[in-house]
Order: C-alpha cells, then structure tokens, then sequence
C-alpha cells in the first residue's frame, strides 16, 4: 500500500471517529488539541424563589383642548394617584415620573391642518415592597378615569444570594461534563483556564399591554399570586489538557 494512500485512510478514520464522538455529547462542549491544548464545556444552573417586589407601571391621559388644561387635568390625576400609593406605605423613593409629554391632534381639511386637541400623558413607575397591598393598590388605581396600567410584573430586590447558589450549581455541572468527556476521551484535565457567566432572571409578566382602568371596573384586583422566579445563569469553561 502507498503512502499516499495510507495517509487518506488514516485521514478518513481520525474524521469518522471525530464525528461519532462529537454526535455523542452535548453540543456546548468541545475539545481541541494542538496549540489550544484545551476541553470546552458550559452548565447551567437554575433556583427558584418567592419574590419580594411587585413592579408596577401606570399612565394617566388627559385629552384637552389646550396645553395648559392637558398638564393641569393630568396632574390632578397623577396627584390622586400618589396620594393613594403612599397612604398604602409606598415611600417616595419608589415613585418615579415617566413618559410626561403633551402631544397635539391634527385634522386635515382641503390640504390644511389644524390643531384639533392635544393628549397630555404622565405616568409612574412604582416599586411595591409590601406585596400584601398589591390588591389594594391596583384597585384603588381603578377608580381613577382615565388611567392606564401599562405593565405588571414581579421581581426580586436583591439577587445576589440566588446568584451565588445558581452560579455553584452551573460551575458544578460544567466540572462533571467535563470529567465525563475526559474519562470517555481518554485524557485529563488540569486547571481551568477561562470561565465566563451569563445571568438571566425573566419577570413573570402578567400585563405587557395597555390595560384601561376606570371607575366602573372598580372592584377587587383578584386577588393575584406571586408564584415564583427563576433565577438562572451559565457558565462556560475552559480545562487545560494535561
């Protein structure tokens, strides 16, 4: 047999056995030789947790014939709106002003336009830390005409426990792939070389579009449950080949 020919067969051996193996583990892991010298893997890891805060976003609207009025008859709505969050104990550090504009109508009549009306808006981002008043508050914004719940969701104020306990389970189950790739491979690994982490932690949403409220929708917010987040994140590791 020429060595032309030998060397194809080898060739040909080393890429099927690279497939098999490669279609036999996770596709997050890989290993490289040569220069790199190195085992790739990922894990993730995920905790679950009651949450502590309910965010919650609110818009009053106000359609007026003039800016002046627009501004005027929003900030009453808006004042109301305060009024009602800090007498169920929200502090002033979690009530934030958002989307305050004044925008005009236009109509048009034989190629002219005129100002019709103007829609003046304010809205308030809010921070609910006692989650026993949420019922209370989200009713107490349904009396109030004109106003908008544009979004709901839960969260927690302060990840970074949960963090720590997700990031040990994903740097735990990356540490056993790899074990697993290298027993199955033949080879051993040494010290990691590089890691990276990325955290995600999606709200539960339970409003991501305009919800109108009004004062004959007032009633009991039905009594919402906070259910549970997942707090999830994933590593990736680098092992050196010994």
């Amino acid at each position: 047999m020429n060595t032309s020919f030998s060397a194809l067969i080898i060739g040909l051996a080393i890429i099927a056995s690279a497939w098999i193996i490669g279609n036999n583990i996770n596709h997050n892991s890989t290993i490289t030789s040569g220069n790199q010298n190195m085992i790739s893997v990922s894990g993730d890891g995920k905790v679950f947790a009651t949450p502590d805060t309910f965010l919650l976003t609110i818009i009053a609207e106000e359609k007026t014939k003039t800016t002046r009025e627009g501004f005027a008859q929003v900030g009453a709505k808006i004042a109301t709106l305060k009024d009602l969050l800090l007498k169920n104990g929200i502090a002033e550090k979690d009530i934030q002003s958002i989307n305050i504009a004044i925008n005009p109508n236009y109509i048009y009549d034989n190629g002219k336009s005129t100002i019709d009306w103007f829609v003046a808006t304010h809205g308030l981002a809010i921070k609910i830390r006692k989650l026993e008043t949420v019922d209370e508050i989200l009713t107490g914004v349904s009396t109030v005409a004109g106003v908008q719940i544009q979004g709901t969701s839960y969260d927690i104020d302060d990840k970074t426990e949960l963090y720590k306990q997700a990031r040990t389970l994903a740097i735990a189950k990356a540490r056993a792939k790899a074990e697993d790739m290298a027993q199955a491979s033949g080879i051993t690994i040494g010290k990691v070389t590089s890691i990276n982490e990325n955290q995600s932690s999606p709200p539960i949403l339970y409003q991501n579009q305009m919800m109108k409220v009004s004062s004959d929708g007032a009633g009991n917010a039905g009594g919402i449950s906070a259910g549970q987040l997942e707090i999830m994140t994933t590593v990736s590791i680098n092992y050196e080949i010994l």
